[in-house]
């Protein structure tokens, strides 16, 4: 009997050490650390399939487009970091319904020599960004030399599409993507967390609402999992595009991981897909497009 007594008491303590186990789970904090003086890179190779269904015709588009960046780290305070942010590399490359190239490394072998110019010239022209730990981006700034370049494009329609591309705006939603991975508190392996980011594609103001949970920390790497829907507004937003006033509803999801080095809370690399429905409302007709993205970001 006493021997029983002694085990049972033995399994209970062993139970209660493994439950104060759990409850003191090593914990991760998640945030910028960056290094002042130290470059940091990132390359993001966006794939999109879109269908467009207009007045009973179908249309199919390609795209592929791929980005360089440096993000050169050049004062820190308490609050956050000084970047100087320059593109690298730019190239666009569409297969239907039009097929064209433009690509900032071989500017003669795009569609138009001039824009391909254009996109060479606007490689390493500094922008300077604050941002802090938790990767919101407090100030834009130098971006009239790259807008000055952008408005040499002879083409009206491209000059608008790029200058809304490069535009402060949209730079400053690139720059913020990161920051719903960072949960603002330490969180253990196996914790979930909510975000929402505004976002604004090609001139279309939409939600963002994530779950993102830490699925993984290996090697002094978290990876995380997620999961999340796109909206706008119920009654939709107005955009211009190509000088017209447009209505447009966007109904989405994404999923996708993200591996951040925990040494400095840089993204490693990520793939997130996205699937949504885009109603456009144009010139008295309403057009629907389906359209297909996956992202893949990496760490040069």
């Amino acid at each position: 009997m006493k021997r029983l007594v002694i085990q049972f008491n033995a399994v209970i303590l062993l139970l209660t050490v493994f439950s104060f186990h759990c409850l003191g789970a090593d914990k991760y904090t998640l945030e910028f650390n960056l290094e002042k003086g130290k470059t940091y890179k990132q390359r993001v190779v966006l794939g999109m399939n879109m269908t467009m269904d207009f007045m009973g015709q179908k249309m199919q588009m390609d795209m592929r487009s791929e980005m360089a960046f440096h993000y050169d780290v050049t004062g820190q305070n308490k609050d956050g970091y000084d970047i100087q942010l320059t593109y690298q590399k730019m190239r666009i490359e569409t297969s239907a319904p039009m097929p064209f190239i433009i690509d900032s490394d071989s500017p003669e072998t795009s569609f138009d020599a001039n824009v391909g110019k254009v996109f060479q010239s606007i490689i390493g022209i500094p922008i300077d960004i604050q941002m802090t730990k938790q990767g919101k981006v407090t100030s834009v700034k130098g971006i009239d030399k790259l807008m000055e370049n952008l408005n040499t494009i002879n083409n009206e329609q491209f000059k608008a599409m790029f200058n809304q591309q490069f535009s402060e705006q949209t730079i400053q939603t690139l720059l913020e993507q990161s920051s719903p991975y960072f949960p603002g508190k330490p969180v253990a392996i196996g914790e979930s967390w909510e975000a929402v980011l505004n976002i604004n594609a090609s001139g279309i103001d939409m939600l963002c609402n994530m779950t993102l949970n830490l699925k993984q920390v290996k090697d002094n790497v978290a990876t995380l999992e997620l999961t999340g829907v796109l909206v706008t507004p119920e009654e939709g937003v107005v955009a211009n595009i190509q000088g017209m006033d447009t209505k447009v509803s966007v109904d989405g999801k994404q999923t996708g991981s993200i591996q951040i080095d925990l040494k400095t809370g840089w993204v490693i690399r990520s793939e997130i897909t996205q699937i949504s429905e885009q109603n456009v409302e144009i010139m008295g007709q309403t057009m629907l497009q389906e359209i297909e993205t996956k992202t893949i970001v990496t760490a040069d």
